[in-house]
């Protein structure tokens, strides 16, 4: 999920960039101290982590024409026995930008690590206010509707009682994957804290947003969680409140009355949504 991919991600960055110091230096021995022998420098090759996102394709784009560089470089100074003042700049220049784009990727990356979730892989409450105001604030601003769903995993005490904490890990980690599968390209999904899970909904009004929770509720009734011990099989259910991101309401405001839903549907029965009294 997110969190492994942007932890793979951050070693690739540390490996190319550790190679690449040792690299620069095999680079600046033989300009420094030039052989008619002397090839230039191989370049790293290192194995690139699935998932990578544009911004480390435009990396390793960077990468490219430093290579080529340094490789005309090396091979003018073998030929000539000096570097050209321009061409050597530009090599430099080439250089400054790889080390500045790895820099930024590793500061935007460590910024999402630190904003994840680290069992789960969602997003976690970190941000997730600022989050919830750009889009109650969007949604004043285009006069859009927009919802969020507090989900509450039904009876998870019970999972951890019977089986172990290491089954309970197991069944927010599998309900959570569900979740992430079911949602929409545009939805977001964070961990609130324990069992529970938030949703905000772009674009999309409380009964809409109900439609779209109500089908999580329905798979997860149908996807048991393979656990080691008596049983072996944990049935899965949630229940769900929603509420409207609405002018006139706060953002904790409504996560309040989202509580509220969500408390009515655990009255109501649980395996359920409720859509706010008034929302």
């Amino acid at each position: 999920m997110r969190g492994q991919k942007t932890e793979d991600i951050l070693a690739f960055l540390e490996k190319n960039k550790a190679q690449h110091v040792a690299w620069l230096t095999d680079v600046h021995a033989s300009i420094l101290f030039p052989r008619t022998t002397d090839m230039p420098p191989e370049p790293p090759s290192i194995e690139r982590p699935d998932g990578l996102g544009g911004g480390v394709e435009t990396l390793l784009h960077l990468c490219h024409v430093m290579h080529r560089r340094a490789r005309d470089l090396v091979e003018a100074v073998r030929v000539s026995g000096k570097a050209g003042e321009h061409d050597y700049r530009a090599f430099m220049a080439q250089v400054c930008a790889y080390f500045h784009e790895t820099g930024r990727l590793e500061r935007q990356f460590w910024e999402v690590l630190v904003k994840t979730d680290p069992l789960t892989g969602v997003y976690n409450r970190q941000g997730m206010m600022n989050d919830l105001r750009r889009e109650w604030e969007r949604a004043l601003r285009d006069g859009q509707p927009a919802c969020i769903g507090l989900a509450d995993l039904d009876h998870f005490k019970q999972v951890n009682d019977s089986f172990g904490h290491g089954a309970g890990d197991r069944v927010l980690c599998a309900a959570a994957q569900l979740f992430n599968q079911l949602l929409r390209p545009y939805d977001i999904m964070y961990r609130y804290g324990g069992e529970e899970f938030l949703f905000c909904l772009p674009n999309t009004d409380e009964w809409s947003a109900a439609r779209v929770l109500g089908r999580l509720c329905h798979h997860l009734a149908h996807m048991p969680v393979l656990v080691e011990g008596p049983g072996g099989r944990v049935p899965i259910t949630c229940s769900i409140g929603v509420a409207r991101l609405a002018p006139g309401r706060s953002v904790q405001e409504a996560l309040t009355v989202a509580d509220a839903a969500l408390y009515a549907a655990k009255c109501h029965g649980r395996n359920r949504v409720e859509i706010a009294d008034g929302t």
